[in-house]
């Protein structure tokens, strides 16, 4: 990952959407058990949300789904 120019700790998903006062979302995903969330993750977050970004851990496919969904304002029944 490091030789295509990945960054440590940049979350895995960005949503470039502004809404709710936020530039975009981003999402850093881990599995639903065990995955912790290391340093330059909680730094890269902690950075991002200062600057204007909404930022969130998601265990599993299913939270990250609702997260979106959150961010998006969208009925949560109808697409999960």
């Amino acid at each position: 990952m490091k030789a295509a120019g990945v960054k440590a700790g940049v979350p895995d998903l960005f949503l470039p959407v502004a809404k709710n006062g936020c530039h975009g979302l981003y999402i850093e995903l881990k599995r639903q058990k065990g995955g912790r969330v290391s340093p330059d993750q909680v730094a890269w977050m902690e950075t991002l949300q200062k600057q204007g970004y909404c930022c969130a851990l998601a265990r599993g496919w299913e939270m990250a789904a609702e997260v979106i969904c959150d961010y998006l304002g969208l009925d949560k029944g109808k697409y999960l």
